[in-house]
């Protein structure tokens, strides 16, 4: 009885379930996840033309970097995500410039800077350097 009731009630449950899914609440963008997470996307403007940059939770963000209040930060890893759909891009590194010494090299972003050189960042409280760890489709 219970093995009859089982192959009954399987394909019932199965199809509830991929229904739910199926019609369920859009996925949320990556962007959108990560904001969630505590990141900071400030500003919300496309950077070279086509990218956000988000900080991670308790650093700071692109918006103090580029303020003229004196924020800096020796190093600082940012999530990049694409201006059409929010998706995922890449990691971006950041390094101030003082520490930079030339020895680093970026090969994932040789496409667009040869010989792996970090691209220089000219912002107004302090120099940075950039590693982008996906290959962009601008140089800009």
């Amino acid at each position: 009885m219970r093995i009859r009731l089982l192959v009954f009630l399987l394909p019932v449950l199965v199809t509830v379930g991929l229904t739910s899914v199926a019609y369920g609440t859009p996925a949320e963008t990556d962007m959108a996840r990560t904001e969630a997470a505590g990141w900071d996307c400030t500003p919300k403007v496309p950077i070279a033309g086509q990218y956000f940059h988000c900080a991670p939770p308790g650093q700071p963000s692109v918006a103090d970097l580029v303020s003229t209040q004196g924020i800096t930060q020796p190093t600082l890893s940012l999530r990049v995500f694409n201006v059409a759909d929010e998706s995922f891009a890449g990691i971006e590194s950041l390094i101030r410039d003082d520490l930079y010494n030339g020895e680093r090299t970026c090969p994932q972003d040789a496409k667009n800077l040869p010989n792996g050189v970090w691209g220089l960042l000219a912002l107004p409280g302090q120099d940075y350097r950039a590693c982008h760890r996906f290959e962009r489709t601008t140089t800009s």
